[in-house]
């Protein structure tokens, strides 16, 4: 995901992992920005490297699904969260604390897994470092497990619908939601070919969307 030159004073980074985004918000130009995940070890981590470079960013342990009051902010950004909700309930609350999060009017940044996603054959990602193993019906368990030997990892996340999306997201209070698909650097273009991104870009595990706070 691209971030541009800041044109906000605040940001909040739900399901901010090590902090990657959120350092980036920070440089460029963000005066505020507090980082929030649910696993302590991510935060832990993430507090290492802020003592190590510090940049002046606040870092909080909360569940986005039963978050508590964290101020109102000019942006809010969650990267991989909304397909890590077991239920239609849990989707909705995590929207609900995404909106309560964020002036009106001003927009969410999210990155989830495309509800477009190839599930049919578990292999078609292999070529770009995991498999997809689900039923692909609404709501099913979606299983990214990693190919690469040096860096195994399985993950657990939920298949919804782009419907499921946006009527969790306008229960929420959300408007003008719009979607787009990935798109690859031209580094990556360099370094892998443009054939070689053809059959991802086909059929992307991921998407981005945004949407505005009414």
């Amino acid at each position: 995901m691209m971030i541009q030159e800041a044109f906000f004073v605040s940001a909040l980074d739900v399901a901010c992992g090590t902090g990657l985004y959120s350092r980036r918000l920070k440089q460029r130009g963000a005066n505020r920005v507090v980082g929030l995940d649910a696993s302590e070890g991510m935060i832990d981590y993430a507090r290492h490297l802020e003592r190590e470079a510090p940049l002046g960013i606040e870092y909080v342990v909360q569940d986005a699904a039963r978050a508590g009051d964290l101020g109102v902010f000019d942006v809010v950004v969650a990267t991989y969260l909304l397909h890590y909700a077991p239920t239609r309930q849990d989707l909705r609350s995590m929207c609900g604390t995404l909106h309560r999060a964020l002036a009106p009017g001003h927009r969410l940044v999210s990155i989830c897994m495309s509800p477009d996603l190839q599930l049919a054959d578990s292999g078609y990602y292999r070529p770009f470092g995991f498999e997809l193993h689900s039923r692909g019906q609404e709501g099913d368990e979606v299983r990214m497990v990693s190919v690469l030997p040096e860096l195994p990892f399985t993950l657990v996340a939920y298949h919804w619908t782009r419907p499921t999306y946006e009527a969790a997201l306008r229960d929420a209070g959300f408007r003008d939601i719009t979607w787009r698909e990935p798109q690859v650097s031209p580094e990556g273009v360099t370094a892998m070919g443009a054939s070689y991104w053809e059959p991802y870009l086909r059929q992307p595990h991921a998407t981005v969307f945004t949407c505005v706070a009414e």
